[in-house]
């Protein structure tokens, strides 16, 4: 009877504890954004904080002004992550191609990431600039300290300047983490040129409060109304909705680095 008064006790602690982690595991997204636009990120955080989001920056190159750092160090207390997104912003795979292993990590990696650690910046998660990843580009960043390497997603193809199809967000599976171990993930691209609408980013949020999962979307530049034809980046209007609807559902905000 002992015996089997022990085995329902631990029965009951395993499913508890089951419970308990199922509950921790809150809906939420993760956004990003790529490049070296700091200051016009630094500008958005009356915007973050209204909203209590909480973001990542991808920052390439390995020399940033005095005042740069300064912006980077203040989100990096109001709560946001930085992250490496490489040193010349190169492809990964034809750099390990032309000079290996090696030299990807010579070239592409260590100049920028020993400039971040002098600077007092230890980032731990990386961004394949335009996505290119490999097998041995993220055996390299394992290997030095990266936990979470983040991919790219896109809703639409184009061939030769033309729009073969568009796919809703919300029907693009491995743009949501579901709580299960893994170290990469694919990331939404939201800059205007997918031409993803408010009502779209929508439904996918409310699609990860529904499915208790965790939406990925990523930007580079943030562009005011009416921003010139060639200005590459996300409209701030549109990243207004997305942290609008996301306090409206509860959403909890992840840093890429938490996804680990």
């Amino acid at each position: 009877m002992k015996g089997l008064t022990s085995y329902l006790v631990l029965f009951l602690v395993i499913i508890l504890g089951g419970c308990h982690r199922v509950q921790d595991r809150e809906a939420g997204i993760a956004l990003s954004f790529d490049d070296r636009f700091i200051a016009e990120w630094y500008a958005l955080r009356p915007l973050f904080l209204e909203y209590d989001a909480r973001v990542t920056f991808y920052i390439n190159g390995d020399t940033l002004g005095a005042e740069e750092l300064t912006m980077l160090k203040q989100l990096r207390d109001d709560g946001h992550e930085i992250g490496f997104h490489g040193t010349i912003h190169g492809n990964a795979a034809l750099l390990i191609e032309n000079h290996g292993a090696e030299g990807y990590w010579n070239t592409e990696i260590r100049p920028g990431l020993e400039f971040f650690r002098r600077n007092g910046f230890h980032p731990t998660s990386y961004a394949f600039p335009g996505g290119r990843s490999t097998a041995t580009a993220d055996s390299v960043l394992r290997a030095n300290g990266f936990i979470t390497l983040r991919d790219v997603a896109k809703a639409e193809r184009y061939f030769k300047g033309i729009r073969l199809y568009h796919i809703p967000p919300s029907w693009m599976p491995h743009i949501y983490w579901d709580f299960r171990p893994r170290t990469t993930f694919h990331a939404l691209q939201i800059d205007r040129e997918t031409e993803l609408s408010v009502t779209e980013l929508q439904k996918a949020l409310r699609k990860a409060k529904d499915k208790g999962k965790v939406l990925l979307l990523f930007g580079h530049q943030p562009l005011p109304p009416n921003p010139a034809p060639d200005q590459y980046g996300f409209n701030i209007e549109l990243l207004s909705a997305i942290l609008k609807e996301a306090q409206a559902l509860g959403l909890r905000y992840y840093t890429m680095s938490e996804l680990k």
